[in-house]
């Protein structure tokens, strides 16, 4: 099976099931297929994407890091090859001043010792799929217990509108892929998901958050996950989605 890494983890030679294919599943079977198996659909690089991947960048391997992997460009070029490591000046210096208010954070502090951008793989029969992975910003085990901790970007994280955000973009699920990825790999039972949320603002005050989320959600998810990761395995033909009165929902 392929090896992953750093270089190949976002291109079509990974095939194995992370929480992010998960989600284009849920969207439509058949873009699934087009996007991760023929690899006909290319990977959307917008800037929230790419400023966040950059906030992780530096407080996940340091600011050298990424100094060396983001340039500051007068104008940005959607054909350059290297685009999603190119910034403006103003992406540049938004970057900076988050990361900066994020290492001032006792919470940042904290997590020495925990393992960093760790890619995780583990091999099981999905079929056409190899097996699934994920990569926690930071996690560590302890005894029995593991504490995984995933940092966040995001233009509000006070908690009514953060509430919203774990829904809508899926973080209990993603906190259930890492668990059954840790589970397998380390026998571990026992966990604690957290998330290191700043705050991206026009004032520039860049406010950090520490959330808990609720092992409940994510233990759901992992029911759900676990049939996702069935259908896939018999899925054999990736039909587009289609809307039929034998199976309405109700609202």
């Amino acid at each position: 099976m392929t090896k992953l890494t750093k270089r190949n983890y976002f291109t079509i030679k990974n095939q194995y099931i992370s929480k992010s294919k998960i989600s284009d599943w849920l969207k439509d079977e058949n873009f699934f297929y087009r996007k991760h198996v023929l690899g006909e659909v290319e990977r959307k690089v917008t800037d929230p994407i790419i400023k966040g991947s950059a906030v992780d960048t530096w407080l996940t391997n340091g600011e050298k890091k990424f100094r060396e992997q983001y340039i500051q460009v007068t104008r940005r070029s959607t054909s350059d090859p290297n685009y999603e490591y190119q910034l403006n000046k103003s992406m540049y210096e938004e970057v900076e001043r988050m990361c900066r208010k994020v290492e001032l954070q006792t919470a940042y502090k904290q997590l020495r010792g925990f393992k960093k951008q760790t890619i995780l793989q583990y091999d099981m029969d999905l079929g056409m799929f190899p097996g699934i992975c994920g990569i926690p910003d930071w996690f560590k085990i302890k005894d029995d217990k593991c504490i995984i901790v995933d940092l966040k970007t995001t233009e509000n994280a006070e908690p009514y509108k953060y509430t919203f955000k774990c829904e809508q973009y899926g973080y209990h699920k993603q906190m259930a892929m890492y668990t059954m990825l840790i589970t397998k790999l380390f026998g571990i039972r026992k966990f604690e998901y957290r998330h290191l949320a700043v705050e991206k603002d026009l004032d520039n005050i860049n406010n950090v958050y520490c959330y808990l989320l609720d092992e409940d959600k994510v233990a759901e998810e992992y029911v759900k996950i676990l049939e996702i990761l069935r259908n896939i395995k018999k899925e054999t033909k990736f039909l587009p989605r289609d809307a039929n009165w034998e199976e309405m929902l109700v609202v």
